[in-house]
């Protein structure tokens, strides 16, 4: 027949749904579910259509069609020049301009054998273009494709590229290439990987993951190069052990200090979590001697109310992280902590104990540092209670007992049990509060005999000794704020103004302290939060003799349409009406009758600028004693600026003078630069600068960083990173990612957005 015709199989065609197979690790089950499925039904016949210029044969035995051929069952469609089916064994041929679709798949070809229902077959003389569930495109040629069952293939003589077919700027060689979609992997033996028409890459087999779900093998290997480690060489292998397990082995070679092995293992639970780090130099070349490091971290529920947790950490020596962590959080770290716990919480109240000691890491170019005393145990109790029968009064208790230990054994050593109950009260309005408060602290010392001549945290035993005794003292505090606001326009445009005056009273009277040893307490810095807290002391060793008063007032700017806070300004200053009695050892005792004058400023002023500003001004010598001031620029992903600048005045305290930029912007298309100084004008030197770039052209990006780090007072590293990542593929080279995202606020991976 001349005319084209479409005809339905009335014969419908048995199709196997495949539906249940997950296309990622099957979460663990219990026994129980582990039963099989009852009473599921047989698959569902499907019927088939065909579109051609001819037709012979008989429906329900054989059919062959010619000219233009189209046949469509579900989600598949296959065209060709020439397409036989048979019955008999569910088997289809085509030969001529083949064109095999599935979602997300294409496949052309010279010939095709297909078994329908099981999806098996083979193709002769292959293009194909798949995507990922991700969407990432993959596409190559291949003499031979092996059809091993829906979304597996197996590959004979094939290239493998996510580039655009004319513009192959990488591409995968192989003899046999499988490409899992149920399992998400793709599996090549005796590889070769061109870049840009140069062969970066020989292996005898690869496996690389199709999609980002978590799978085990390889890890791409890193690389780099520093002055305090040499060239370094890391090779991670993954295991995912169960959805909910994974372990990852990571060699380390440093060609100045040796080869070191690491070890991590996570685990998750729905009642508790936790991982398990090990990382151990067996002979540092440069230190002559093992260096190693062991962390572990557990959180458990038990149930709704109790949970408990436990962390510990350990290194071999005072300079493990200098020498061995290029971040910068790492080589600033002094006291790691050892520490277990447990938390109960009742209706009204909350109960916690812990046993907690540390590590303390001493910085051989600095002065040495007193490590904090241990909590062996301490024990904690907070509860509140506003209902009956306490008829609108709020009871608020507090309550803690510590044994403070010291393990040079030469500070004063004892336990301390503290009470703090206090009851309030608060009327409000729609445009007022006013909150009264009495409370009471009542704290308890018993030290051990042998100790009390030795010195606390801060300084010498007073004369005669630290004595055990009992300080008991009351606190009387006043709280108020009223609100009001106005409409206010500025340039045209219409603004809602807030105006939130507060004061805040507080009465403690002045208790004898310094026969008592400062076991945890130190100087509060002074901040606008803590202008309005009773206690200028952290923890209790000290409480400050108060008659103050603390004044300060916000003031709000509103888009009234949106609700968006444009600016929020505060000033704040607290107020003495007595001397100050009470301080700390060798504390000076306070000059004025005023604190510092505190002001903040914050605000977004517009979609892209937001700024953050303060200062502490003293307003008796008329100095700055600290100023920060904040930039941050955003014009969408990719497109950032960030600029802040910190001081400290060095009469008051030690000295902060501090400018740091960072930024990441488009430098021309496919092209972005990276880069952060963070400088100190008070040590005259460079404390972090960071200078980098990144292409990427679709299919593949190159990542270059220059980093160097002050990694103490006295020293600094230098490193070097360079990473081309093959997308869909492999990254080579040392990842540089995690410093970007920790040195720069708001970095972003050129993948995630589109550059101009």
């Amino acid at each position: 027949m001349s005319s084209r015709r479409l005809l339905l199989v009335p014969l419908c065609l048995v199709a196997i749904a495949h539906e249940g197979l997950a296309a990622q690790p099957l979460p663990l089950k219990t026994t129980g579910e582990l039963a099989p499925e009852k009473g599921k039904p047989a698959a569902r016949q499907q019927p088939m259509f065909f579109e051609a210029d001819r037709f012979e044969g008989y429906p329900d035995r054989e059919i062959t069609a010619e000219g233009q051929v189209s046949m469509r069952q579900l989600d598949q469609r296959i065209e060709a020049d020439w397409i036989r089916y048979r019955r008999d064994g569910d088997r289809l041929e085509a030969r001529g301009n083949v064109r095999f679709d599935e979602p997300n798949r294409s496949v052309t070809a010279d010939r095709l054998q297909l078994r329908l229902a099981d999806h098996l077959g083979e193709m002769e003389g292959v293009r194909y273009n798949f995507k990922t569930s991700q969407g990432l495109p993959a596409q190559g040629i291949a003499e031979r494709i092996g059809l091993q069952g829906r979304d597996r293939y197996d590959l004979k003589s094939a290239t493998y590229s996510t580039c655009p077919a004319d513009k192959q700027d990488w591409v995968l060689r192989t003899e046999q290439l499988e490409l899992d979609y149920i399992s998400s992997v793709g599996s090549a033996r005796k590889v070769r990987v061109e870049y840009l028409d140069t062969p970066i890459l020989y292996a005898p087999w690869m496996d690389f993951s199709l999609d980002d779900k978590r799978k085990s093998g390889f890890l791409t290997p890193a690389y780099g190069v520093s002055d305090l480690r040499g060239v370094e060489l890391i090779a991670p292998w993954y295991w995912n052990i169960a959805p909910n397990q994974d372990a990852t082995f990571t060699p380390r070679l440093m060609t100045r200090r040796g080869l070191q092995l690491g070890a991590e293992y996570r685990y998750l639970q729905p009642h508790y979590n936790g991982d398990l780090l090990v990382e151990v130099l067996p002979e540092d070349r440069v230190k002559n001697a093992t260096r190693a490091r062991g962390v572990l971290r557990h959180d458990h529920v038990f149930n709704d109310r109790l949970s408990g947790n436990l962390r510990l950490e350990d290194v071999s020596d005072d300079t493990y992280f200098s020498d061995l962590s290029a971040l910068v959080g790492d080589t600033s770290r002094v006291n790691l902590p050892r520490e277990a716990g447990l938390t109960y919480r009742g209706n009204w109240w909350t109960a916690s104990g812990r046993v907690q000691t540390y590590q303390t890491l001493q910085d051989p170019n600095a002065a040495a540092i007193v490590p904090p005393y241990h909590r062996v145990p301490q024990i904690t109790f907070n509860g509140q209670r506003k209902d009956e029968p306490f008829a609108g009064l709020n009871l608020d208790v507090s309550g803690e007992f510590v044994r403070y230990d010291h393990d040079t054994n030469q500070r004063v050593q004892g336990q301390r049990l503290h009470l703090y109950p206090s009851l309030s009260q608060t009327w409000q309005n729609s445009f007022a509060n006013l909150t009264p408060k009495l409370g009471w602290y009542l704290t308890r010392y018993d030290l051990d005999d042998s100790s009390r001549a030795l010195p606390d945290s801060l300084a010498a035993a007073p004369a005669g000794g630290f004595t055990s005794q009992t300080r008991s003292m009351p606190v009387f505090s006043l709280d108020s704020q009223v609100f009001m606001e106005r409409e206010w326009s500025w340039r045209g445009r219409g603004f809602l103004q807030t105006l939130e005056p507060r004061a805040y009273y507080v009465y403690i009277p002045k208790r004898s302290q310094a026969d008592i040893p400062v076991f945890d307490s130190g100087l509060a810095d002074l901040s606008l939060s803590q202008l309005f807290s009773e206690n200028q002391y952290t923890s209790v060793d000290r409480i400050n003799d108060a008659n103050q008063l603390t004044l300060a007032v916000t003031s709000r700017f509103l888009e009234p349409s949106s609700g968006v806070e444009r600016l929020q300004v505060i000033v704040g200053q607290r107020y003495y009406f007595a001397d100050q009695r009470v301080t700390l050892p060798g504390g000076a005792v306070r000059g004025g009758d005023s604190t510092d004058l505190l002001a903040h400023v914050s605000g977004q002023i517009n979609s892209r600028v937001r700024v953050l500003g303060g200062i502490q001004f003293n307003t008796d010598d008329g100095d700055t004693v600290k100023a920060n001031l904040g930039y941050a620029y955003r014009d969408g992903r990719g497109k950032l600026f960030n600029a802040d600048y910190r001081f400290t005045n060095d009469k008051y305290a030690a000295g902060v003078d501090q400018l740091d930029f960072s930024w990441q912007w488009p430098l021309k298309p496919q092209w972005y630069g990276v880069g952060r100084v963070n400088y100190s004008f008070q040590e005259s030197r460079l404390v972090e600068g960071l200078l980098g770039f990144e292409y990427n052209p679709g299919c593949w990006s190159l990542r270059g960083v220059i980093q160097r780090l002050a990694t103490s007072e006295a020293e600094a590293s230098n490193a070097f990173f360079l990473q081309l990542e093959l997308r869909g593929l492999t990254k080579l080279g040392p990842n540089p990612l995690e410093i970007l995202k920790r040195s720069i606020p708001g970095y972003a991976k050129s993948d995630d957005f589109d550059l101009p």
